[in-house]
């Protein structure tokens, strides 16, 4: 990593949870981003950082870096850092390294089986046909400009900040009773964690799933949530008799369990959070220390 300079698209969750674990190599980091009060923020914690619409600055940030890490959701079949910034990333003199996340959501629905990296892509959400379509055009960018790329497609993610814990606190959540609906997690841990190692590791490329052990129902998630508060959990009931959104239906409208093994094989990765039971565990220790 000393030797890499990383430019990170984007300051959302995960890039949030990278930057923090990379605290002692800020140096080595730089950051762009469309919110000014976050690169104010960044770059009083002495992490250089760009306002996406200053064209100058991200480009000699490209000029400086080895590795653009992608983390910018597409919006409306576009990817803005694709149609933005991609003619620059082939012109630097020197050999890049992409790595773009992408989402578990371009499978689609497979009734409930196992999906690996070679499975069929049949996103039917919204958001996963998005994704589908910024992650092919990212590997055939790569692809025709001769750089190397990783795309790591995360399962659903949770952690600190953004668990049924929180939708639970802020009154946003209801329990589905769904138990043919299967979904995969990976927590922020272990996704700041496999990031990380696959820098390092700069011979590898191509796609990796990130999934912890256990896929599960939504409703298995709450009740383990409702257990560690020692509280009694409402009622869960089918999806005709809740008024859900319309984000929401396609994410129910889908039922898949992604396999981990290329990843844990290739990577010689050992998961922090296996299941949702540690991962659950590990956040709700965290709660009782805030309260």
């Amino acid at each position: 990593m000393e030797k890499n300079k990383i430019l990170i698209f984007g300051y959302g969750y995960c890039a949030k949870a990278l930057i923090k674990k990379f605290e002692n190599k800020k140096s080595k980091i730089l950051v762009v981003s469309r919110n000014l009060q976050n690169i104010d923020k960044l770059n009083r914690q002495g992490i250089r950082s760009c306002d996406w619409s200053k064209e100058e600055g991200v480009i000699d940030f490209i000029n400086k870096s080895n590795t653009i890490l992608i983390t910018a959701p597409p919006n409306n079949f576009l990817d803005p850092v694709a149609i933005k910034y991609s003619k620059y990333l082939s012109h630097t003199g020197k050999k890049i390294r992409l790595i773009y996340l992408s989402s578990t959501s371009v499978y689609g629905d497979h009734k409930g089986e196992w999906v690996n990296e070679n499975s069929k892509l049949q996103a039917k959400s919204e958001l996963g046909k998005w994704r589908l379509k910024a992650e092919t055009k990212w590997i055939s960018y790569a692809k025709l400009n001769h750089l190397s790329i990783l795309v790591l497609r995360l399962s659903g993610i949770y952690g600190p900040g953004r668990s049924a814990f929180d939708r639970i606190y802020n009154k946003s959540f209801k329990i589905v009773k769904s138990p043919n609906i299967f979904f995969s997690r990976i927590h922020i841990d272990d996704i700041t964690n496999i990031v990380q190692k696959f820098i390092d590791n700069e011979n590898l490329k191509g796609v990796y799933n990130l999934s912890d052990n256990m896929p599960a129902t939504s409703e298995a998630i709450y009740l383990e949530a409702f257990r560690l508060l020692k509280l009694k959990p409402p009622t869960s009931k089918n999806l005709d008799e809740l008024n859900l959104s319309k984000t929401a239906m396609g994410f129910f409208s889908e039922s898949k369990k992604v396999s981990n093994k290329k990843l844990l094989n290739n990577l010689n990765y050992k998961l922090i959070h296996p299941d949702y039971f540690s991962g659950m565990e590990d956040i709700y220790k965290k709660l009782k220390l805030k309260i």
